[in-house]
């Protein structure tokens, strides 16, 4: 389940159909030009149009002697069925990379090459290389886009009741108050069935303004941190004391009903990632974004950017000069332009900025202005073992929702069960 970056509803493609054409051969087309086929292996199939209609069209109109297949598998099968393809070596030319601890595992088994001497790697920050990177530090894989987590908040209701959105957990908590004494709307739209959703986009959004973004992630990597130190347990305390504002029933409240709720206009505030621009405003909403409030006035403002999709290229393909073409196209701003506005929510990871069609997307890539970024807390190193912390963070923040577990508790557990199997870097 660590591989839930975001909510996919994709379609399974056989592996033995991506094994038949992963490895393919030149051709010659009109008797003039040598064209090569590459393969592209993945688990996005809801994107199969965007690549086929735009994408990849784009990229073989200025490459004529490349040719791009674009392959999906299911993203719940889709490690194994990669596994077994380049383990067979029937897997496709180039493979969209799992971020952090998936990857470096498929990188320790050598499944990909390393792309250090790709030239559009330099368009990228090591930040944002840093979820592909292999043990030894090298890059490999492209980076495509990240996705952000926030606030999604109705303007209406806000308007109605003459609300601005909180820059403060002060002003966060207050705001939250007032909502609930009017009566007329649910605060927020959050439930404790989806464990996943209360670390990802609840933990995950607002922590990093008490643990210091990176500061307190690499501090548990390399052991100069502890999930019971005072920042963490504060989190974890910001967490809960959210429970007051939620909806009746809330113990049963799964992420899809928590969406309905806030697009229906019954809940005023949505705790959510990027990826759902578009089904907040499906109901047709004035929909705004704000950031995670920081705890003080004035504090350094941290906003977690989650990378998402990366791609790379098989150690064992047979046509790794064209896919190398083909990987340091997806490192330039000219792909990242077409893709980010194909899919609102999604956001580019170069250096050179890009604009966003989508009103609501701009609005949360506006959110990066001013703030440092930072990743999932646990998906670096820490959930390489078991229990991994990114399942452990899902079910302990459970037991605080339902089952009155303390933060300082819950903190307790969560560095017991890393500590019975996690040695840090250092």
């Amino acid at each position: 389940m660590r591989s839930k970056l975001a909510p996919f509803a994709l379609v399974v493609v056989a592996a033995v159909g991506i094994g038949l054409t992963g490895c393919s051969t030149g051709t010659d087309t009109g008797g003039t030009t040598k064209t090569t086929t590459i393969t592209f292996g993945n688990w996005r199939t809801e994107d199969a149009k965007l690549w086929e209609n735009d994408v990849i069209p784009a990229f073989e109109k200025t490459h004529p002697g490349i040719k791009v297949v674009y392959r999906a598998t299911d993203t719940n099968d889709y490690n194994a069925a990669i596994q077994s393809q380049v383990d067979s070596g029937t897997g496709p030319d180039v493979i969209m990379c799992r971020p952090f601890d998936v990857n470096r595992a498929w990188i320790d088994k050598g499944y990909f090459d390393d792309l250090k001497s790709l030239k559009s790697i330099s368009n990228f920050t090591p930040t944002a290389l840093a979820a592909w990177q292999g043990s030894n530090g090298d890059p490999y894989c492209v980076p495509i886009a990240s996705v952000l987590a926030g606030f999604y908040y109705n303007k209406a209701i806000f308007k109605e009741l003459g609300l601005t959105p909180p820059t403060t957990m002060a002003e966060f908590t207050a705001l939250l108050q007032k909502i609930k004494d009017n009566g007329k709307y649910t605060p927020l739209a959050l439930g404790s069935a989806d464990g996943w959703q209360l670390a990802y986009n609840v933990l995950d959004s607002i922590g990093p303004n008490y643990w210091g973004g990176e500061d307190g992630r690499l501090g548990l990597i390399d052991g100069t941190k502890k999930l019971t130190d005072p920042q963490f347990v504060a989190s974890i305390q910001a967490v809960s004391d959210l429970k007051p504002f939620l909806p009746k029933g809330y113990q049963s409240l799964k992420y899809e009903d928590m969406m309905q709720l806030f697009t229906l206009g019954k809940a005023a505030i949505l705790p959510d990632g990027s990826w759902d621009v578009t089904a907040a405003t499906a109901t047709g909403l004035d929909v705004g974004a704000f950031a995670p409030p920081v705890v003080n006035a004035g504090d350094q403002r941290y906003l977690q950017e989650m990378p998402d999709q990366g791609v790379g290229l098989n150690s064992k393909s047979k046509n790794k000069a064209a896919s190398k073409v083909f990987l340091d196209w997806l490192g330039t701003t000219d792909f990242q332009q077409v893709y980010v506005n194909k899919v609102p929510g999604f956001f580019s990871m170069g250096t050179t900025p890009v604009t966003y069609d989508n009103k609501l997307a701009q609005d949360f890539a506006d959110l990066k202005k001013g703030a440092k970024l930072t990743p999932r807390l646990a998906l670096d190193r820490l959930s390489a073992g078991k229990p991994p912390l990114d399942d452990d963070t899902w079910a302990v923040l459970q037991t605080v929702f339902n089952d009155g577990v303390t933060p300082a508790a819950a903190s307790a557990k969560l560095q017991k069960d890393l500590d019975s199997w996690y040695k840090p870097t250092k």
